[in-house]
């Protein structure tokens, strides 16, 4: 302990200087003795898990037989990082909209339609074509669009939306 007193007396620390620098050395040394001694002790192996069975399951699944797996396919992952589209032109929606009769323009006749068929229009889900359903069981036939603001759930943005898929016979 000389020594040490003499040693911290050159440096110009006090004694408890000297004992706080102590302390953070010997805490410093018995840190890394037990990180040596924990890291030699647990060897343990981690798990590995290979999902390319359920990653092709998924994509037969998904109707895109193009795509294999998706470590490191870029193509997939620049395709994924793009906004969804969704085109509502007459041409698509034809071919998307069923219709009872063999005719079909494209257009939903508003006043006939049932709830399903309504629920198929851009941004009208099941709850506002019930509703829609609902007014004209309880106001008759729609007249006009402009009548269409009168339901829940319908306003002018919406109303722009959906005017050119439907017709009022």
């Amino acid at each position: 302990m000389k020594k040490l007193e003499n040693f911290s007396k050159k440096i110009g620390f006090t004694s408890t200087e000297t004992n706080v620098v102590l302390f953070l050395l010997i805490a410093t040394l018995f840190g890394i003795i037990v990180n040596i001694i924990k890291d030699n002790r647990n060897e343990s192996t981690f798990l590995e898990f290979d999902y390319k069975n359920e990653d092709s399951l998924f994509n037969a699944a998904s109707g895109d037989p193009g795509t294999t797996d998706s470590t490191g396919d870029q193509e997939e992952k620049k395709i994924a990082s793009q906004p969804e589209l969704l085109d509502f032109t007459k041409r698509n929606i034809a071919g998307k909209i069923p219709d009872s009769n063999s005719s079909f323009t494209g257009k939903i006749d508003i006043n006939n339609a049932d709830a399903a068929m309504l629920s198929r229009l851009p941004g009208i889900g099941m709850k506002i074509s019930n509703a829609i359903v609902d007014y004209r069981v309880k106001h008759g036939r729609i007249t006009s669009l402009d009548e269409l603001l009168n339901i829940k759930g319908i306003g002018r943005k919406k109303l722009e939306k959906i005017k050119n898929y439907i017709v009022l016979e």
